[in-house]
């Protein structure tokens, strides 16, 4: 999307678009951004740590009492509000190893667990109300249906219902973007199993239907229903 901006852009001052070559490979390379450079830096691969950040402790994902949860504490301040205000254990924050975050990276193989613990003690709904409160990045984790089901991707309008000729309605995804505001409308429900093929092969091959039902008998071809099969 950048290229293609930047080669619009060069033909609204020149005249003249831009020939854009774009690999998979060199984009995978790219995005690993800073994580890759400290792999050169460190001449081997960084240690993983899944969900957690690979610099900042705490801040990743971690199971409540009643679900998952996505905590982000940023910087130090952060971390004083989030044992007095969040999990009400002061004594963390108050201790050496852990009061910056340089020394939380150090010692994050101590930390680490009891954090995990001491969340896992409290509701998700508890936790980030607090953590809402004391202005530290927090978010539920949803599960891929939650997610479609919920009442913000309804809002959204994010999947809208089309119609379907077995099914009644199927439902597909809408753009992800708007445009002044509003979110473009879906044009054509996705074809159905075999929708076109009669068409294109009367147009571009010039088959009769006899042809098509005996590649259909053959199983060669599954064809729609016509109007009149139908009827």
């Amino acid at each position: 999307a950048q290229a293609i901006l930047a080669a619009l852009f060069r033909r609204e001052r020149t005249g003249k678009g831009r020939l854009i070559e774009m690999a998979l490979y060199d984009s995978g390379i790219m995005i690993t951004g800073y994580y890759g450079l400290d792999a050169m830096q460190l001449g081997h691969d960084p240690e993983r740590y899944g969900n957690a950040h690979p610099s900042i402790v705490p801040y990743g994902m971690y199971e409540a009492a009643d679900g998952p949860l996505i905590i982000a504490v940023g910087n130090n301040a952060q971390f004083d509000k989030f044992c007095r205000q969040v999990v009400m254990r002061p004594d963390i924050v108050e201790d050496e190893r852990f009061s910056t975050n340089v020394n939380r990276a150090k010692n994050r193989l101590e930390l680490g667990p009891m954090l995990k613990e001491l969340i896992r003690s409290f509701p998700r709904d508890l936790l980030l109300e607090r953590l809402t409160a004391a202005g530290i990045p927090c978010g539920r984790v949803a599960g891929l249906h939650e997610a479609l089901t919920s009442e913000r991707t309804r809002r959204g309008g994010l999947l809208q219902d089309m119609p379907h000729p077995v099914v009644g309605t199927t439902p597909v995804f809408a753009p992800p973007y708007r445009l002044d505001g509003q979110r473009l409308p879906i044009r054509h429900a996705p074809p159905t199993l075999g929708e076109g093929t009669r068409e294109v092969l009367h147009r571009l091959l010039s088959m009769s239907d006899e042809q098509l039902q005996q590649l259909q008998s053959k199983g060669v071809l599954t064809l729609p229903e016509t109007p009149e099969q139908q009827g």
